[in-house]
C-alpha cells in the first residue's frame, strides 16, 4: 500500500512540479506570444467590421482564449501560494498523528489524487477532440481563419503547432487554481484533525475524577496549559489559512465569470449559426464533462475550507468546561468567539464557493446542453 507521502507527492506533481519541466516553462510564454496578438486582432476585426452573426460565431473560442491567458497569468501566482504558504502550514507532522487520524488523512489524499488524475484524463480527452480536424474549424476558430487568409503557405504547419500546444492550454485550464485549492485542503486537513483531537482530549488526563475542586491547582494549571496550546495552534492555523485564501479568492472570481460567459456564448452560437453543428457534438460533450469536473473541484475545495472552521467550532462547543476555574473559562470563551469566524472563498455577502454554488452551476450547464440539443433537433426537422 502507498504511504500518505506518496499520494502527496503525486498531487504536488500535478499542482506544481509539472510546471517545472523545461517545456512547461516555455510553452506559457509561447502561448502568450501567439494568443495575445490573435485576441487583439480578432477584437480589431470585430470593431472594424462588426457583424452580429460573425461575432456570435467566433465569440466562444475568443472567450476561451481569454480564459487561457488568465490561467497562464495566474499559474505563477498559484505556484507561489504552494511554495510560500501551503508548505509552511505543517505545524503538526503526520508522524505525530494517531492511527485513526493517519487513516483519515490518507483517505483524503487518495480522493484528491483520484480527482486530479481523473480530471487530467478528461482534459486530455477533450484536447484530442479539438486536435482532430472538423469541417467547421475555420467557421468557429477565428485564428485558423486568419492563418488561412494571411499565411496560406504556412497554414498546415502553424495550425498543427497550435493544436499541439492545446494539451498545455487545457491542462493549465483545469489545474489553475482548482488543483491548488484541493492541495491546500489536503494539508489543512491534518492540522484540523489534530486540533480537533487535542480539543476532545483536553480533559482526558482527569477523566477518572468524579469531582474536581476549584482548589485543585494541578488540574486547573494542566487545563490552562492544554487550552493555551490549542489557542496558539488555532491562531497559527487561522493565519496560515487566511493569507493564501485571500490570494486564491482574487483568482477564482475571474475564472467563474469567464466560465459563465463561455457557456452563454456557446448557447448563442447554436441560436445564430447557419446549418448543422452535429460534427461538434463530441467536442461539446467532452468540454462539458471536463468543465463540470473542474467546477466540481472548485466546489469541493471551497466547501472543504468552509468545513475546516465549522468543524473546529463544533468540537470546541462540546468541550466539558464546567469544572474549570474562572480564568480558564474566560480563555475558553475568548477561544470560542475567535473560532466562530468562518473561512470562505466569498464573491459577495451571500455567494461563496461551496457545494451549493457548484450544484447551481452544474444544473445551469446541463440545462444549457439540453436547450442546445432541442434547438438542433428542431433545426433538423
Amino acid at each position: 500500500m502507498m504511504e500518505v507521502k506518496n499520494y502527496i507527492d503525486i498531487c504536488l506533481f500535478f499542482t506544481v512540479k509539472i510546471f517545472e519541466f523545461r517545456i512547461m516553462e516555455y510553452c506559457p510564454l509561447a502561448l502568450t506570444v501567439i494568443l495575445s496578438p490573435s485576441i487583439l486582432l480578432q477584437g480589431y476585426f470585430f470593431l472594424k467590421n462588426f457583424e452580429l452573426q460573425y461575432f456570435v460565431q467566433y465569440e466562444p473560442i475568443y472567450i476561451i482564449v481569454v480564459y487561457m491567458l488568465v490561467c497562464i497569468y495566474c499559474q505563477a501566482y498559484t505556484t507561489n501560494i504552494v511554495s510560500t504558504y501551503i508548505h509552511h502550514i505543517q505545524v503538526w507532522k503526520i508522524e505525530e498523528a494517531t492511527e485513526e487520524i493517519k487513516a483519515k488523512v490518507k483517505q483524503t489524499w487518495i480522493y484528491i489524487t483520484v480527482y486530479m488524475c481523473t480530471t487530467t484524463v478528461l482534459g486530455f480527452t477533450a484536447t484530442v477532440t479539438y486536435i482532430v480536424p472538423t469541417p467547421r474549424d475555420k467557421d468557429l476558430i477565428f485564428l485558423f481563419k486568419i492563418i488561412e487568409l494571411y499565411f496560406p503557405q504556412w497554414e498546415h504547419f502553424i495550425v498543427w503547432c497550435i493544436k499541439a500546444m492545446i494539451f498545455v492550454m487545457i491542462y493549465m485550464a483545469i489545474s489553475t487554481p482548482g488543483f491548488t485549492i484541493l492541495y491546500y485542503n489536503g494539508h489543512l486537513n491534518l492540522q484540523k484533525l489534530m486540533l480537533k483531537h487535542c480539543l476532545r482530549n483536553i480533559n482526558t488526563k482527569y477523566a477518572h475524577l468524579e469531582y474536581i475542586s476549584l482548589s485543585n491547582v494541578e488540574y486547573h494549571q494542566e487545563i490552562e496549559n492544554e487550552l493555551m496550546f490549542c489557542v496558539k495552534r488555532h491562531v497559527q492555523f487561522t493565519e496560515n489559512t487566511l493569507r493564501p485564501l485571500a490570494l486564491t479568492q482574487v483568482y477564482v472570481l475571474p475564472f467563474q465569470v469567464i466560465g459563465i460567459c463561455v457557456m452563454a456564448s456557446v448557447i448563442l452560437v447554436f441560436f445564430a449559426f447557419e446549418g448543422s453543428l452535429s460534427d461538434q457534438y463530441v467536442r461539446i460533450a467532452a468540454t462539458a464533462v471536463m468543465t463540470s469536473a473542474t467546477l466540481l473541484g472548485f466546489a469541493i475545495g471551497g466547501q472543504g475550507i468552509e468545513d475546516l472552521s465549522e468543524e473546529i467550532y463544533e468540537v470546541l462547543n462540546e468541550v466539558e468546561w464546567y469544572h474549570w476555574n474562572l480564568k480558564n473559562k474566560k480563555n475558553y470563551l475568548f477561544f470560542l468567539m475567535n473560532a466562530k469566524r468562518k473561512f470562505k472563498i466569498k464573491y459577495s455577502e451571500n455567494i461563496s464557493l461551496n457545494y451549493q454554488l457548484g450544484l447551481k452551476v452544474l444544473k445551469a450547464i446541463f440545462s444549457a446542453m439540453s436547450v442546445i440539443y432541442n434547438l438542433q433537433q428542431k433545426k433538423g426537422s
